[in-house]
């Protein structure tokens, strides 16, 4: 099969999961950046949704879109994001359930310095955690957005930047190797994820709610963060 015909086959496809997710028990989610966090929540929520009589589907799509998709309603949802997200994205409404909490830390090039006398910081674009604290705590540098960790790391070793902020458990699994004690480490925020869908599912949330507390309660959810090595986060 030709590369264009294969294109247009994975489009027909999409396209079918779409339209069949608004009348069917079918939901429709992003995969997420492939970490234990995100192996443990697509376990947990595929049980929490099969309790409830629903599937959830994970396909591919670009990471940096995703939060505006599920707003439009292309997507069904998010599997984990923080609860500041609703502000900017008001037909996404949350799941009232902690999913695992994480910490928002910060690496600095100098050690004396604070964070709002940075001069620059570099954040990932497609996490909106590190935005939603700048939003939060002023700061009057320059903030350079990239799509990765790589990238923000690389920009700090480089001193391009002389701060980067990350989500703790990215930072672990995708650079366990990185040489942190070059530079001064700071703990901004703990956080915590939660699970959200799009507002057309809104008659779903509490039944959703109660199954995932009491999946918290039978020890499931202890089971699936034992699973993944989550204890540690």
């Amino acid at each position: 099969m030709s590369k264009y015909l294969s294109h247009r086959f994975a489009l027909f496809l999409l396209f079918f999961c779409f339209s069949s997710s608004a009348s069917t028990n079918l939901l429709i989610f992003n995969r997420p950046a492939d970490t234990p966090q995100a192996r443990y929540v697509i376990d947990l929520m595929k049980m929490a949704y099969k309790e409830i009589g629903y599937e959830i589907h994970i396909i591919d799509f670009n990471h940096q879109n995703a939060l505006v998709a599920a707003n439009q309603g292309v997507l069904d949802g998010q599997l984990g994001r923080i609860a500041d997200v609703k502000d900017d994205y008001p037909n996404l409404l949350k799941v009232d359930y902690a999913l695992f909490d994480f910490n928002l830390v910060l690496l600095k090039n100098c050690r004396q310095c604070q964070y709002e006398q940075l001069k620059s910081l570099a954040i990932q674009s497609s996490y909106p955690a590190a935005q939603s604290y700048i939003d939060n705590h002023p700061f009057a540098g320059d903030v350079i957005k990239v799509r990765n960790v790589t990238a923000q790391l690389n920009l700090l070793t480089q001193k391009r930047v002389e701060g980067t902020i990350l989500l703790d458990f990215l930072l672990s699994t995708k650079h366990p190797g990185f040489d942190q004690t070059a530079f001064h480490k700071q703990v901004l925020m703990p956080m915590q994820s939660f699970h959200f869908v799009h507002k057309r599912h809104k008659a779903i949330i509490p039944q959703l709610t109660k199954v995932l507390k009491k999946l918290d309660e039978n020890g499931t959810v202890q089971f699936l963060k034992s699973k993944y090595n989550l204890s540690k986060f």
